[in-house]
């Protein structure tokens, strides 16, 4: 992130990631900077009502009162898409009160007090990153493209320019990767700690956008591309540290590697988990996504280094210089990159500290296909399939999954997906598709 304080006369815009998976804000000019990192800037609470489309949901604040968005000084960074552009200041920040308290609908102020609780009860940070897949128009596919040397050259110009912003808005990429999908590319980024993690994965979304513009090209987060495609997400890679900066999350001895609070801590998500994937997976299209055999995950498991379960154990490799517990992550596969990534975060942290207070015990890590498994078998082991439509997924996070959230923020949340859900209502799968990639 850039660390020095804006020009007098420069624009920074100012903003989060809303309840619709958009950045939104406001530009503030340098010279009042100072001020607006204590007061921030005004911001109507009915803006938080808007969908990723742009329209306005129904809601109770329509044109009265108002909330503030007051930056994070630590975020404030520079998206730098070509060499020949002036580079664009941007900083994320909370939604504040007139009295300076943190709205209830703010979903950093939110992540920010789940991720203290779990300091505070069980003394963990927890470490990681976003793993994003997007949609590049530029990388034009070609018979035999996945992962393909032909498929790399021809994206590189892309790619190197990617890089470079990425590391100057203080996200560095581990590498660039043209994917499976046609134009479909992957960028794993090293991880942080904390509120970090989310950030970083708002920041990214923002520069890949501006680099593919500077290129006459567009990228989109959307989790799919084309009507029976292959779909796109937003894996996310966690451990945990405990106060003294260790590894916490590895112990060797145990039957997946997880330590004994990681174990409880995966065992509340995955016991959640299906009343939370409305905000992990929050579009129509994220359900054809999340379905059997298709590298994403359509039920509540927990497997080891197993890429069609929801929390994947992920491989260790002695010998290599590198701590093996400082390897051991697991991944958050039912996740895609048009949601809010605090809102992923918070209710990840939310889950598995309940998991935590409840002792819960290890899960047994899943093997084989569970869509094969008569329902009584499924019940026995505790895996359940995950809802497969975004109505059901949002009414069972009304019924099950809102009290991880302030109920404030619960209401808005399933207020703008069900302005989303009845502004799609009878458009054709394509038509569908289209307006998801023009919006992610």
């Amino acid at each position: 992130m850039a660390d020095s304080r804006p020009g007098e006369q420069e624009i920074v815009f100012v903003g989060q990631v809303d309840l619709g998976g958009v950045f939104r804000g406001k530009g503030v000019l340098g010279h009042e900077w100072p001020y607006r990192c204590r007061w921030g800037v005004g911001w109507p609470p009915a803006n938080l009502m808007l969908t990723p489309f742009g329209t306005l949901a129904d809601n109770a604040f329509g044109a009265r009162g108002d909330v503030f968005i007051v930056p994070d000084p630590a975020t404030l960074t520079e998206i730098a898409a070509a060499p020949d552009e002036p580079p664009v200041r941007i900083a994320l920040g909370h939604l504040r009160t007139r009295s300076g308290d943190p709205w209830d609908c703010c979903p950093r102020a939110f992540l920010e007090a789940a991720l203290a609780d779990l300091e505070r009860e069980a003394g963990l940070h927890l470490k990681g990153a976003f793993e994003h897949e997007f949609l590049y128009t530029g990388l034009e596919h070609r018979l035999g493209d996945p992962f393909s040397l032909s498929a790399f050259r021809r994206i590189r110009p892309f790619a190197d320019r990617l890089v470079a912003a990425l590391a100057r808005a203080g996200v560095p990429a581990e590498t660039v990767i043209p994917e499976f999908a046609p134009q479909q590319v992957e960028v794993p980024i090293v991880p942080a700690v904390g509120i970090a993690v989310a950030d970083r994965s708002a920041v990214l979304r923002e520069v890949v956008r501006a680099v593919a513009q500077s290129f006459g090209e567009h990228a989109s987060f959307t989790p799919i591309g084309a009507p029976g495609g292959v779909g796109s997400g937003a894996h996310l890679h966690f451990s945990f540290l405990d106060g003294a900066g260790r590894p916490a999350a590895w112990d060797p001895a145990s039957e997946t590697g997880l330590s004994s609070v990681a174990a409880s801590f995966v065992a509340g998500v995955r016991r959640r988990l299906p009343a939370m994937v409305a905000v992990t997976a929050p579009t129509v299209v994220s359900y054809e996504r999340l379905q059997p055999h298709r590298w994403s995950a359509a039920y509540n498991t927990l497997a080891v280094r197993d890429r069609e379960a929801a929390l994947r154990i992920c491989p260790v490799r002695p010998g290599t210089g590198r701590p093996e517990a400082e390897q051991f992550n697991i991944e958050f596969r039912a996740t895609d990159g048009a949601a809010n990534p605090h809102l992923v975060l918070a209710l990840l942290v939310r889950a598995g500290l309940e998991g935590i207070r409840d002792r819960l015990p290890p899960d047994a890590p899943f093997e084989g296909d569970p869509d094969g498994l008569p329902a009584a078998d499924l019940a026995r082991l505790g895996v359940e399939r995950l809802p497969t439509s975004l109505p059901a997924a949002l009414e069972r996070f009304a019924a099950d999954g809102r009290d991880l959230m302030p109920a404030a923020l619960a209401d808005a949340f399933l207020g703008v997906k069900r302005a989303e859900l009845a502004e799609l209502d009878g458009l054709a799968p394509d038509e569908l598709v289209r307006r998801y990639r023009a919006a992610f």
